[in-house]
């Protein structure tokens, strides 16, 4: 056990010294953010402060992706894992460190991610002589569009597959600031988007009887996906249908020729996801004939259920509960229907993506995630570069 080595207060103290130079590291990433794709300015400055603390760093994906390499001898390998984009969205925070990109802000805390990633890769360079074996800290771009920058760095070799484990975290209000959150097992959905496109036959909406309504009948459609779920998934595999988005029509006295719509299916069960795909098909063409109309759907697949390691889990919140204390660490009971690019990782190695509480202590209330107000507490930042930390050191070897 890593304790034997270093006692609590002592890493809490060195914890103390580098959060402040993350948490600048922090409101810089957040001041410039950038989109999925485009985040070359972000890797740059986490390329430059790696190299300036003398760990090896190299650029990845046409320089939006960097990985970081600290060796310690001989032993197993861990993989940390940071995503770095940020939303589309204008930021309403009044705060000295707001978005300086219009319309671009830091809303899902990625800024955070990557911050206390930066934190823990100091942090472990400063003491290898604690430990022996590989931490790779990977610094990702484009979790937020699909299919995702994990699969790039997985195809580009950034990411070792034959690593013991791999870790990640996400910024979650539902948590106090101080907080970590376990969810063991299925966590974070698998995701299938769809779209339908319904064809009738169009004409003035004063003679409805001479036309083949393609409204109606993209209406009955999703009307009758709504019993998909409540009637067909075994109550024990939660699963999620939503409709996002409908288009048709261009005035209020016309009917159109096409309805068109969209939507996504959200479950942790390959099965029942190819369960619902077959049954949105079936429905959608029997519906369509009904109405005399045709209709096609088609799917896309994007990110794989989540999956964390129950053995990973356990040994996790019986060392943070050691660090932080016991209230400090939460057992989740439920998994999310939130979906994450980490799950990639987590085909190929046993991983464990835990929930790091950002709330500030006292407020009733604050706002979600990919909010224009969302609005992170610094001090959480700390907290996560424990997580990384200790659970790094409870894969690598004593030396």
């Amino acid at each position: 056990m890593y304790f034997r080595l270093m006692d609590t207060p002592t890493l809490k103290g060195l914890i103390a010294r580098i959060s402040p130079e993350a948490t600048e590291l922090r409101r810089a990433i957040h001041r410039r953010p950038e989109l999925s794709g485009r985040e070359r300015e972000t890797a740059r400055l986490v390329h430059d402060t790696l190299h300036g603390w003398g760990i090896d760093a190299r650029y990845h994906l046409d320089k939006t992706a960097v990985s970081a390499k600290i060796v310690s001898g001989r032993g197993p390998t861990v993989v940390l894992r940071a995503d770095m984009d940020a939303l589309p969205i204008q930021e309403e925070n009044d705060v000295p460190y707001a978005s300086e990109v219009p319309g671009v802000m830091h809303a899902c805390g990625h800024d955070m991610h990557t911050a206390a990633l930066l934190g823990a890769a100091k942090l472990l360079h400063q003491i290898k002589d604690q430990w022996r074996g590989t931490a790779v800290c990977l610094f990702q771009p484009s979790e937020e569009k699909e299919p995702g920058g994990a699969l790039g760095l997985i195809k580009a070799g950034a990411f070792p597959s034959k690593a013991a484990a791999v870790f990640g975290l996400h910024v979650s209000p539902d948590h106090k600031c101080g907080e970590v959150a376990v969810k063991e097992g299925d966590d974070y959905a698998g995701v299938m988007d769809f779209e339908v496109t319904v064809r009738g036959r169009g004409g003035h909406g004063a003679t409805p009887e001479k036309t083949v309504d393609p409204i109606v009948c993209a209406s009955s459609i999703i009307m009758q996906m709504q019993t998909l779920i409540s009637r067909e998934v075994p109550s024990s595999s939660p699963a999620v249908l939503t409709v996002g988005s409908f288009h048709s029509g261009t005035k209020n006295n016309i009917i159109p020729d096409t309805a068109a719509f969209a939507g996504t299916v959200r479950t942790y069960s390959d099965e029942i996801q190819n369960m619902l795909m077959a049954r949105i098909k079936e429905l959608t063409a029997s519906t369509a004939a009904a109405f005399r109309a045709k209709a096609d759907a088609t799917f896309k697949k994007s990110y794989p259920p989540g999956y964390n390691d129950p053995g990973l889990a356990q040994k996790f919140r019986g060392t943070m509960r050691s660090f932080l204390g016991e209230a400090s660490v939460i057992d989740r009971k439920h998994p999310t229907m939130y979906a994450e690019d980490f799950a990639r990782y987590q085909q190929l190695v046993p991983g464990l993506y835990v929930y790091l509480g950002v709330a500030p202590g006292g407020r009733k209330s604050v706002a979600g995630l990919h909010s224009s107000k969302f609005l992170p507490d610094d001090r959480a930042i700390g907290t996560g570069i424990a997580a990384h930390v200790l659970f790094a050191l409870d894969v690598l070897s004593s030396p």
